[in-house]
């Protein structure tokens, strides 16, 4: 699936935007790599993450892959944008698959010896098991 993000047309590849903290600079042409996914290892400023984790996000890009590719991680996303709710799994873990052995982990139990199994299967072959992590 391909996601086309437009990005604001300007005549300079660097911008002077006034926000609430000051002065920013953003280089609109680092941000469009980031947001295309093109950045190779380039490290973004600040502002310049936060404007291009804003397009992300606003394009409806998931959390996760917005932190990689703005190269920061979710909980800066999170005090950058606590609007931006994560999705909540409605079924609790089940016994017997990795999220059922990761949340034995979580409690600090023993896991059970069909969650050792479905996690042992998961880091084995991790793409048979998409839809049940």
């Amino acid at each position: 699936m391909t996601t086309s993000i437009r990005l604001p047309r300007m005549a300079a590849p660097t911008v002077f935007v006034s926000g609430r903290d000051g002065l920013a600079v953003i280089d609109t042409i680092a941000v469009e790599r980031a947001v295309t996914g093109n950045r190779n290892d380039a490290t973004l400023t600040t502002d310049e993450a936060q404007y291009a984790a804003s397009l992300l996000l606003e394009a409806g890009i998931e959390y996760t892959l917005v932190a990689v590719q703005v190269g920061v991680d979710r909980r800066t996303l999170r005090g950058w944008f606590p609007e931006q709710t994560r999705t909540v799994r409605s079924t609790p873990p089940v016994c017997g698959t990795p999220r059922g052995y990761k949340a034995h982990l979580r409690r600090g139990e023993i896991a059970c010896t069909g969650c050792k199994a479905a996690a042992a299967t998961a880091r084995r072959r991790p793409w048979e098991l998409e839809d049940a992590a």
